[in-house]
């Protein structure tokens, strides 16, 4: 039965938070201060889960949505509030999920950083479903589900990703793609150079064939590649380049790297260039994208990377730049964390998955007593939780940055700077 509700804030994951008669309430598409008719969709553990269904007094925030898909479509949660709103609210998420999770009150200013709103996303997960006439289709999944929402052009994705995605979509392309679930579509820092990587194998079978079509058929293409238990087998350019600042980075076919072009260059520099000294390690340090310019000021720096294409990209490009004072390992965290020897570098860089680094690598961590840790984090829960341990292990707060690398969605990336406590301000 639908009820009125009023939302108090938004919280992480894009829903806002209200209640009514007692219970928590989780509703998409709404705004504090907005009385809206809502009903009820599921109840989960005392939060009651609601869709809206009309607006009787809209925020002064709210905007049109521009994208015709918004709402339907997973990809986008902020577009119906005013990008200047999304940055403020962000901040606040950020600061009220370190004092619920983390049981930290952090009084002090969060540094946002913000960029452009649109075209800046260089990656994307393109899924592939058959629609009710049985065809393939492509495009994103609606939120919490598994029904495709085709999609012709997306206002958050780089131009040049666009145009590939509209001529992948052409029909004498899609049939050649039945039995793929997801594409991964990558294009380089100036936004000319696309890579294609295939998860599921088609039904065409021959993958060089369906490269060399792919390769010469749709603008802008230069490598497609298709994983595999021994690596991916790539066609095209092998080695797929990504400019940020001075340096250049290989990043091969299933190695993670950042998804957004906008403010790249900036964390970079909030994570790397505040300190220097004698040793710094980069803890899930991808194809180094922090590793190579902390070389540029401590006299060794370790880059310690358990995903082997990506290990092997970080080694490429320490050596490319000429960068020999870097060492790259190639090991689980945990386990090089517990069996390295040199106690206390002066700085240990960490950008662990959204499953946060946990307490089992954090106390070896601690073990180590860097002078300081820079935590970078794209998702607060587990970095609230994962700086409550490190502030119980005789370090401190000295500053938090937030970097809204993906307007228009919850996503959020996070960087805390701490430093022990016997350690001057």
């Amino acid at each position: 039965m639908p009820f009125e509700f009023s939302p108090q804030k938004l919280v992480y994951g894009g829903d806002a938070l209200g209640h009514a008669e007692g219970h928590a309430v989780l509703v998409p598409f709404a705004l504090p201060g907005e009385r809206l008719e809502v009903e009820t969709v599921r109840v989960a553990k005392g939060v009651v889960h609601a869709r809206p269904l009309r607006t009787l007094q809209a925020a002064a925030e709210r905007v049109s949505p521009p994208c015709r898909y918004f709402g339907r479509c997973g990809g986008c949660h902020y577009q119906h509030l005013a990008i200047e709103h999304q940055v403020r609210w962000k901040a606040e998420i950020v600061r009220e999920t370190l004092k619920r999770i983390g049981k930290i009150s952090w009084d002090h200013d969060i540094i946002a950083h913000q960029a452009d709103p649109w075209n800046y996303r260089n990656q994307a997960q393109l899924k592939l479903a058959a629609n009710q006439s049985g065809e393939i289709d492509l495009g994103f999944f609606e939120s919490e589900s598994h029904q495709l929402v085709p999609i012709d052009e997306c206002l958050i994705l780089s131009p040049r990703l666009n145009r590939v995605l509209g001529q992948l979509r052409r029909p004498e392309i899609l049939a050649r793609l039945r039995g793929c679930r997801e594409i991964e579509l990558m294009t380089d820092d100036q936004d000319h150079n696309v890579r294609i990587t295939f998860q599921g194998d088609p039904e065409a079978g021959d993958h060089e064939l369906l490269a060399n079509e792919l390769l010469r058929e749709v603008d802008g293409v230069v490598a497609v590649a298709f994983p595999g238990g021994n690596g991916a087998q790539v066609f095209g350019q092998s080695g797929f380049k990504y400019q940020v600042g001075e340096f250049r980075y290989q990043v091969s076919a299933g190695a993670f790297f950042q998804s957004s072009r906008n403010l790249l260059p900036e964390l970079v520099k909030a994570v790397t260039d505040l300190h220097a000294g004698e040793l710094a390690i980069d803890l899930y340090a991808g194809v180094g994208l922090f590793t190579l310019p902390l070389a540029r000021r401590f006299r060794q720096v370790i880059g310690v990377e358990s995903h082997a294409a990506a290990a092997r990209d970080l080694k490429v490009n320490a050596t490319s730049h000429r960068l020999e004072n870097v060492r790259t390992v190639a090991q689980p965290t945990a386990d090089f964390l517990r069996r390295f020897a040199q106690a206390q570098p002066d700085l240990v860089v960490l950008d662990p998955p959204r499953c946060g680094a946990g307490k089992s690598t954090l106390k070896y961590l601690v073990d180590l007593q860097p002078q300081r840790v820079h935590y970078v984090a794209c998702h607060p829960p587990t970095w609230a939780r994962d700086l409550s341990y490190l502030l119980s292990s005789d370090y401190r707060l000295e500053g938090i940055e937030m970097f809204d690398c993906f307007p228009h969605t919850y996503h959020i990336e996070c960087l805390a700077r701490l430093v022990r406590q016997d350690q001057a301000a």
